[in-house]
């Protein structure tokens, strides 16, 4: 009799699947009703903005350092750099962290994003102030998700992000703003981290991040049946899936208390007041992540519950880190402009 309930409730939510499929009228319909929100800006034909620096006039003007952290919550030594400017320039800078994606690591903020050659352009030219910049490793070789592993208590990494590292930036930057952003899993990382954490962040950014995890495992529709059930893993997209079950369990509750998207809806509202969101896609960033699809589900659930946001949609751009380069320009002087307001 279980099993035959079971089946049931299987077969009725594959029909269900195929019904409220995000079919690409659905899409195109969705994305010029977000287009249309104040809050959302869309970037034609971007292009880099950032000057070019030798190493020797990077190195005049910036420190960059390797460092690392031991923690009871994982068993790796965690690395991270630190970037800041040589000389402050007298008031109390900024502290941004940044999370790489899926088997990246922190060294492509530096040489992909190009964050020395966009941050020194915009700092030569008076339109920011100080920032150091905090660029962790994301730990189990590019794949932690920023997660604590299901049953694993060797790979608590959302534990490290949110306690030791945090408490870290808090005793050496006391009175420093602080942000934390990141590209596809790290954008998932810092938006699940930010939203959890929102007394020790003033800025939550995600660039093209993995925000909506129930529309990357499974259709969302289909989640709300299956949400206290075990989902089966034939449902899952083919991305990554295997370590996408290890570290988030199959079990459709689990996934939905570390989806930001699920978060957004969970938290007491007056958590974000005084908080900024800033949250990006480039138009053609689709399939196989459904980045597009997650940016649309979040900013329009931004939307409704109040969040004070920006979002930022850039005509015919990708999946990559050079579409990140002229982002960061971007969400610089945003995070700049947003921290100066609050002093």
């Amino acid at each position: 009799m279980i099993l035959k309930i079971l089946v049931t409730l299987i077969i009725l939510g594959i029909l269900f699947y195929i019904i409220t499929y995000p079919y690409n009228s659905k899409l195109e319909r969705k994305l010029r009703r977000v287009e249309k929100f104040p809050e959302v800006e869309y970037i034609p034909e971007s292009q880099s903005q950032y000057i070019k620096f030798s190493s020797e006039e990077m190195d005049e003007e910036l420190i960059l350092e390797e460092k690392f952290l031991n923690s009871k919550y994982v068993d790796e030594k965690m690395r991270y750099l630190v970037l800041r400017p040589r000389h402050l320039n007298g008031e109390e800078p900024l502290c941004l962290t940044l999370l790489h994606g899926i088997r990246d690591c922190a060294d492509d903020w530096i040489y992909k994003a190009k964050l020395r050659e966009n941050y020194l352009t915009l700092r030569k030219d008076g339109r920011i102030g100080d920032i150091i910049f905090i660029l962790p490793n994301s730990g189990f070789k590019g794949e932690s998700w920023y997660s604590n592993f299901f049953k694993d208590k060797n790979h608590q990494y959302e534990e490290f992000f949110s306690k030791d590292l945090t408490n870290l930036l808090k005793k050496e930057y006391p009175n420093s703003k602080r942000g934390i952003g990141g590209f596809s899993m790290g954008g998932y990382g810092a938006l699940k981290i930010g939203l959890k954490n929102l007394d020790s962040y003033d800025v939550v950014a995600s660039f093209s991040g993995a925000i909506s995890l129930i529309r990357m495992s499974i259709n969302r529709r289909v989640m709300r049946i299956f949400r206290y059930l075990y989902v089966p893993s034939f449902l899952f997209n083919d991305v990554d899936r295997n370590h996408f079950v290890k570290v988030f369990s199959p079990w459709g509750y689990k996934l939905l208390k570390n989806d930001p998207y699920s978060i957004i809806k969970m938290t007491d509202s007056e958590k974000y007041i005084g908080k900024k969101f800033y949250l990006s896609v480039g138009s053609e960033d689709k399939k196989p992540y459904l980045m597009l699809q997650q940016w649309l589900d979040v900013v329009g659930r931004a939307k409704k519950y109040k969040l004070n946001f920006k979002g930022t949609i850039y005509e015919n751009e990708l999946h990559t880190w050079e579409y990140i380069s002229k982002d960061i320009y971007n969400f610089l002087i945003y995070f700049n402009d947003e921290m100066k307001k609050e002093k």
